[in-house]
């Protein structure tokens, strides 16, 4: 069972780096690249960038990913490898409530709300209030999701590189 408890630990661990980074590099990359961008292109962008991420493969990992850290969680508990037991169960809380959480409850509703905005017919000012309502709500959200994922990941590679309990 110990090699079912590391094999799980290491999927886990990739499944975080996976949705970390992209969370991280959306943080320093995309964001600052959007936000030099007039109110109809970033709304434009958003919209778009909001519509295409719901597609399988992200689905699968991030939804994937909070399924496997607590499977590593159990199965690591079961074996009683409780010193590894406890980071790879740290990391599972980080990556549920402060990742998966977060996003649940905070980016996606922001993200349908601005799907609702209609661009047609709209003029400057209506596109400027539906940036306004997004951008600072949704990037003050995305900053915390992103550095609780980086944690999880530390909590998570603690857990890998800890050596099991005999």
């Amino acid at each position: 069972m110990s090699g079912v408890s590391t094999t799980t630990i290491a999927v886990g661990l990739v499944g975080l780096t996976m949705v970390t980074g992209l969370f991280w590099g959306w943080t320093f990359s995309v964001m600052p690249g959007l936000r030099s961008v007039d109110d109809r292109t970033y709304v434009a962008a958003m919209q778009s960038i909001n519509r295409a991420i719901l597609n399988p493969i992200f689905l699968v990992a991030f939804v994937g990913t909070l399924a496997v850290l607590a499977t590593a969680a159990f199965t690591t508990f079961s074996v009683g490898d409780t010193r590894r037991a406890w980071w790879i169960t740290a990391a599972a809380v980080s990556y549920a409530f402060g990742v998966f959480g977060i996003t649940v409850a905070g980016n996606v509703p922001l993200n349908d709300a601005l799907d609702t905005f209609v661009p047609t017919g709209s003029d400057d000012a209506a596109f400027a209030a539906a940036r306004r309502a997004y951008e600072g709500p949704w990037n003050r959200l995305h900053s915390i999701r992103s550095a609780l994922g980086v944690l999880a990941v530390v909590l998570a590679a603690t857990a890998a590189l800890t050596p099991t309990e005999e």
